[in-house]
């Protein structure tokens, strides 16, 4: 596909899509997770950097049967003990399984990002903690109700019944751009709750006219995903971070050493590398136009250091897939772990955004037929144990996460 001087007017528009603007039609979109680095810096530190274009909060990790009828947080060292007292649930009052914390870091950069900034936030649910489950339909369709009422758009009728908006800030509302699922446990109903969830969702987005809401997932890289698989088959989704680490017969870095001669615009082959599977397995699913992300690690303390991939081999492989209809970027584990690597005088994923960048005016790339699929299933999984570093969490009694 022949690819035409650019004039300068359009370059500038480019620009301003490029950086800081997220665009479901862009393909330089850099999407990190925020919430369970060691030691992180404050939300504001990565609102302000205009290399970023979706910030996923991350976790939402104890669902309401599990957590008194509010769900669960947990933001590492951004939160403090206190917690929202939860009304009971299915008539049983339990407040030692309150978790619903206060994040007052978390809330006040909120409103400064979103006052300063045109970022997308994300709200993840789920994470590699195992208590979280949901119990049938109606379960489902009730969490996505209270998660509408405490995150998204502020209503009368939530504040006058004394329910709580942990995300408002002063009294000025703050609702997320959406709900991210990074299930990592096999659900126990079949899949019926993360299906009515997820509906449910969508349903309660037609209620907010003019304001575009999504609904993402972060799949491992086998295709398809054990622990998804259900809720990917039934509902749409907009976006999938797929997990391209921790994995190693369908990672990132099979990729890399399958294609250790790639010059950009050459020939690949997959090395079981599953991002054209993933488009082949959902083109048959309510999600066959979502876009799909890249997912890799930010620096090798970030999960298996086998699966991190240097800069330059992170831009062969944007390269490559660059010209992917559905491709739209790179997601990265997180952004604490990827601002601790440093390459050409850049971070992670800064330099993610540059390698974008540079791939959408690079001659030598062209829509690239894509190359045969790879069959690696879930059931050849073999993601490790995954071991917490998080510092200064609320409790200890809140486990958290070191990888999506």
């Amino acid at each position: 596909m022949a690819r035409f001087a650019f004039t300068l007017t359009w370059i500038s528009a480019f620009i301003s899509i490029a950086y800081g603007a997220f665009s479901t039609s862009s393909k330089n979109n850099v999407v990190v997770y925020y919430g369970q680095g060691p030691n992180q810096a404050s939300l504001g530190t990565y609102c302000s950097d205009r290399n970023i274009d979706v910030i996923v909060l991350s976790f939402v990790n104890i669902f309401p049967a599990q957590a008194n009828s509010f769900p669960g947080i947990n933001f590492g060292n951004q939160c403090d003990s206190a917690v929202y007292p939860g009304p009971g649930y299915s008539g049983v009052d339990n407040a030692t399984n309150n978790a619903l914390f206060n994040c007052p870091n978390i809330q006040k950069d909120l409103y400064m990002c979103r006052q300063t900034s045109n970022k997308k936030i994300l709200l993840s649910l789920g994470g590699e903690i195992p208590q979280y489950q949901l119990s049938g339909a109606t379960d489902g369709t009730n969490f996505a109700n209270v998660l509408w009422g405490l995150f998204g758009p502020k209503t009368t009728a939530w504040v006058d019944a004394g329910k709580p908006r942990p995300f408002d800030y002063n009294g000025v509302e703050f609702s997320v751009d959406g709900f991210d699922l990074d299930i990592e446990h096999p659900p126990t109903d079949s899949w019926a709750g993360y299906i009515a969830l997820v509906q449910q969702l969508r349903a309660n987005y037609g209620s907010a006219a003019g304001v575009s809401y999504f609904v993402t997932a972060s799949p491992q890289c086998v295709v398809p995903d054990a622990n998804l698989q259900g809720v990917l088959q039934q509902a749409i989704f907009d976006m999938l971070f797929v997990q391209y680490y921790n994995t190693p017969q369908c990672s990132a870095a099979s990729w890399v050493g399958a294609n250790a001669d790639y010059t950009p615009g050459g020939p690949v082959t997959t090395g079981g590398f599953t991002y054209d599977t993933w488009t082949s397995w959902l083109s048959s699913t309510p999600s066959k136009d979502a876009k799909l992300f890249i997912g890799l690690l930010g620096s090798n303390a970030a999960g298996s250091a086998s699966s991190m991939l240097t800069v330059p081999q992170a831009r062969n492989i944007i390269d490559a897939y660059y010209y992917r209809s559905n491709f739209a970027g790179v997601s990265i584990w997180d952004v604490t772990y990827a601002v601790s690597y440093s390459y050409d005088g850049f971070n992670f994923y800064q330099n993610m955004k540059k390698a974008l960048t540079s791939s959408s005016t690079d001659a030598r790339l062209s829509c690239v037929a894509p190359a045969s699929s790879s069959t690696t299933t879930a059931k050849t999984s073999t993601t490790p144990a995954k071991t917490s570093t998080t510092t200064a969490a609320p409790t200890a009694t809140l486990p958290v996460s070191t990888n999506n």
